[in-house]
């Protein structure tokens, strides 16, 4: 959440992380509007085809795959977050 703020971006689901992970139904995702669902790396190793599921799930959302280290994994990992969140945000236009 720390990461997306930084970058401009908004978690659509922050108010409800009560514990590290929310569980989300899919009318709790629909009712939020999105503009994109980011499946990352970390903790849980989404894939290709994860994101072809949430694709045809919510048709309208673009669906990326993320690098969750960048966002979760502090250290010398951030020396590569800057580029890493400027191609990221360049993919979300």
């Amino acid at each position: 959440n720390d990461m997306l703020g930084r970058c401009g971006m908004e978690n659509a689901f922050a108010a409800e992380s009560g514990g590290r992970y929310p569980e989300l139904s899919t009318e709790d995702i629909n009712a939020a509007g999105l503009d994109a669902i980011l499946l990352a790396s970390e903790p849980f190793p989404f894939d290709t085809k994860h994101r072809a599921a949430f694709a045809e799930q919510f048709p309208g959302v673009a669906v990326h795959l993320v690098d969750g280290e960048m966002f979760s994994w502090y250290g010398s990992r951030l020396l590569l977050a800057v580029d890493y969140f400027r191609e990221l945000l360049d993919t979300l236009e």
